[in-house]
């Protein structure tokens, strides 16, 4: 009887239906300090505007 490892088991294609697929948020929280100066990028990421919530200062950029 043939021994059976991994490279002789065949590969199945599998079909994932589209609503399985996460899409990428559009846009992104970013933790910034108070008096921290914002411009037109943050950690590389282009800010839409600063946001303030639960008193903690974000800024709203665009994911890539």
């Amino acid at each position: 009887m043939p021994t059976r490892n991994r490279n002789s088991i065949g590969k199945k294609t599998i079909i994932v239906p589209t609503e399985r697929i996460k899409k990428n948020k559009e846009t992104i929280l970013i933790e910034v300090a108070k008096d921290q100066v914002i411009g037109e990028f943050v950690n590389g990421f282009e800010v839409i505007k600063p946001v303030k919530r639960y008193g903690k200062y974000y800024v709203l950029v665009k994911n890539k």
